[in-house]
């Protein structure tokens, strides 16, 4: 009588803790739905979906159905077709705990058909995970691959994919356990242990690997690995799980020849699962029971045959079979027509589009006849036109170098004349002298007429310094100005740009005498002579100094128009500096600046910011290409509206000859 009340006060002590820890968890499942309901984003939802199954839910599958209801509710009221089709998942998920397979296929299936239609990653792989698991439980190792596999091709962007991944992976293990693929089943518990989602011992894995360690004979070590999830299920609230680790471990000891072990843990398997939800469970080690008593126990072995055949006959009869292989057909067919359907549409597009195509090149075919006999006539008058036109562009270039011509024509004017002034000056001075010596010889001194001589010779030495200084002038000047010969020689480049500079400066001078402007040079002296293209480089340095002397006239005369120029001091700029296997030459100015929206055009041919008649504007695109193609450098512009321009040339160094 005592020993009753005993075990009456421990069923009652269970039954009102399990109690307790339901309410623990409808309460927890509860704050998720809230948070649902007012969640806007599918793929939230989806993840609150994912923390239900955290929540300790599959104790109770009739808790299962009651979230299933809240989804569905939710899902409804939102229009949400992905959270409608996770909720018929959950209420298969339910019924396959509780055992009934038929009403669990029946939702997956709903589930699946529904979740396609979205289009959704996530929400396929998850239905489709959660029928591969019915399938698993039903031993029908095959489909639960094909689903697993077909759900794992997920790809991992959040962390939706990721749970899911983590399922699938622990799932996979599962089952190439159980067909006897040991490596594979290794190979993706070892995969989930490794992404590392959660802090609890992961007990699907290990015991995944425990079994393949067991199997293989690896005795200790699977025993040890069992232990570990053992010792971690104490901690948790999963009678199911409890079952299956008991009863991998009961199995263990039976294939290892351990029938007294086997009994135990087949026992304790069973034990965790009476009176609860699971009691079906009771199935596997009742018939290993069955087998470990056969031979020494009647009385156990017709016990645990009675409890094997019952829990036998309520999942696996014949009807229920029979009703599971239709339904597993017509789903088979299902998916077979809507593949049917899909290729037909696919291979309707196809024709409607090869028809259109034939349609649109025959169309084309015609308008490229008819195009052609107008080609062919436009041809002809394009071949007149191209003539026309590169005759033009003849003339253009040719003006472009008599505009470069006349400045420096007009400089060197004013070069010339400095040294014919002094000529002038020092001829007539000299026969003024020569007249005045002729009367100090009729007057009889001698010593007076050899001084006024002194003096002539004097005059005549400046005459010849100046002469000499003219006559370099111009042979100077013939040497730049010759048409190039495209031969590089030793050029001394300060010199060329000092002398270009003078030029450039006279030539404008010589138009505008009211036109005055600040010169200033930097040339570096330790450049020494580079081989270039006299001709060609000074043509490139005598346009930019030109251009840039009148930039900034145009805006000296614009500030004056404005009354603000009084204070602007017109300054072009010229240098030279060595750098690492190159020269740079920088002209500059305090001119109007080059407007950005400009600037990638300066260097195309005929363009030109000058008014008509004033540019051709070939100067800077030959510029550039003797620059870059004859010399192989480049040309670099920076601008600034309103403030100046430089431009700098780079020229590599080939061969220098010191002066």
């Amino acid at each position: 009588m005592k020993t009753l009340v005993f075990l009456f006060c421990i069923f009652l002590f269970w039954h009102s803790a399990d109690a307790q820890n339901e309410a623990r968890v409808k309460q927890k499942v509860d704050s998720i739905f809230k948070i649902m309901s007012v969640e806007k984003d599918p793929n939230a939802r989806i993840n609150l979906v994912f923390r239900i199954f955290n929540s300790n839910i599959e104790q109770y599958p009739h808790l299962i159905s009651y979230c299933h209801e809240q989804l569905y509710k939710i899902a409804v009221k939102k229009k949400d077709a992905i959270g409608e089709a996770l909720s018929w998942s959950l209420a298969g998920h339910g019924y396959r705990l509780s055992g009934n397979y038929i009403k669990g296929l029946e939702y997956h299936q709903k589930a699946v058909a529904m979740a396609e239609k979205t289009n959704n990653p996530a929400a396929i792989s998850y239905t489709q995970t959660m029928l591969a698991h019915l399938y698993k439980d039903r031993e029908d190792y095959q489909k639960a691959l094909k689903l697993y596999l077909e759900a794992y091709k997920i790809e991992p962007k959040g962390d939706n994919e990721k749970r899911l991944i983590y399922w699938i992976q622990g799932n996979l293990a599962t089952v190439y356990l159980a067909i006897g693929k040991l490596d594979s089943a290794i190979f993706y518990a070892q995969k989930r242990l490794d992404m590392k989602l959660s802090k609890n011992v992961d007990i699907q894995a290990l015991q995944s690997i425990a079994g393949a360690y067991s199997q293989m004979g690896r005795v200790a070590e699977a025993e040890k690995l069992y232990h570990e999830c053992l010792q971690s299920m104490e901690k948790r609230e999963s009678s199911r799980m409890l079952n299956m680790i008991n009863l991998a471990l009961a199995e263990h000891f039976y294939r290892h020849n351990n029938p007294d072990s086997a009994a135990f843990y087949a026992r304790k398997s069973m034990e965790v699962i009476a009176n609860s939800s699971y009691a079906y469970l009771a199935m596997k080690p009742a018939k290993l029971l069955t087998d470990i008593y056969q031979e020494t126990n009647a009385d156990s072995t017709i016990k645990y045959l009675k409890i094997f055949r019952a829990a036998n006959d309520s999942l696996y009869s014949t009807q229920a079979n029979q009703q599971l292989q239709m339904m597993t057909y017509e789903d088979d067919m299902r998916k077979r027509n809507a593949e049917s359907e899909k290729k037909e549409y696919t291979n309707k597009i196809k024709t409607n589009l090869m028809i259109a195509g034939l349609a649109f090149f025959c169309l084309i075919a015609i308008v490229l006849y008819y195009n052609n006999k107008r080609k062919q006539k436009a041809n002809l008058m394009l071949e007149e036109a191209l003539s026309e036109l590169k005759s033009t562009q003849s003339q253009l270039i040719q003006s472009e170098k008599m505009a470069s011509l006349g400045e420096l024509t007009a400089g060197i004017a004013h070069e010339i004349q400095n040294p014919l002034n002094f000529v002038n000056n020092f001829s007539e001075l000299s026969k003024e002298l020569l007249d005045e010596m002729k009367i100090e010889l009729d007057n009889g001194n001698p010593e007076e007429a050899k001084e006024i001589a002194d003096d002539v010779i004097q005059n005549l030495e400046k005459i010849n310094h100046h002469g000499k200084r003219a006559d370099a002038i111009v042979k100077g000047m013939l040497q730049h100005s010759r048409s190039s010969n495209g031969v590089k020689e030793p050029t001394d480049i300060n010199a060329l740009c000092d002398e270009y500079l003078r030029l450039s400066y006279h030539g404008l001078r010589a138009k505008d005498k009211s036109f005055n402007a600040t010169m200033k040079t930097d040339y570096d002296e330790t450049i020494g002579n580079i081989n270039i293209i006299p001709q060609d480089i000074g043509r490139v340095v005598l346009n930019l100094l030109t251009n840039a002397f009148y930039a900034v006239n145009e805006h000296r005369v614009a500030l004056l128009a404005s009354h603000n120029g009084n204070e602007y001091e017109p300054t072009v700029s010229i240098s030279t500096k060595k750098m690492v296997n190159k020269v740079e030459i920088t002209v500059g100015d305090n001119g109007n600046g080059i407007p950005q929206t400009i600037v990638d055009k300066i260097f195309q041919p005929f363009f030109t910011t000058k008014p008509t008649g004033q540019g051709t504007g070939l100067g800077l695109s030959m510029s550039n290409d003797i620059v870059v193609k004859s010399h192989g450098g480049k040309i670099i512009v920076e601008t600034e509206e309103g403030k100046g321009t430089k431009f700098i040339i780079h020229l590599p160094i080939q061969n220098t000859n010191t002066i």
